[in-house]
């Protein structure tokens, strides 16, 4: 057994992000016992940190034009 390493990059445009919540409401929807039932997209965690992201980089602008 070899050892290996798993990179990813998540992104979603904005203008799909409407999509990916429908989706991930689908995923929800299936059988518990269902492989897919598992929410890869994570889109509601991806927003959270979009949206901190976006605080702190205001944040920052305001404090820089003081």
């Amino acid at each position: 057994m070899q050892s290996c390493t798993k990179v990813a990059v998540d992104f979603v445009s904005p203008e799909n992000i409407k999509e990916c919540l429908r989706l991930t409401e689908e995923f929800r929807q299936l059988p518990m016992n269902h492989r897919a039932r598992e929410d890869k997209l994570e889109i509601k965690k991806m927003i959270i940190y979009a949206i901190d992201k976006a605080i702190i980089d205001l944040q920052e602008l305001m404090e820089s034009q003081r």
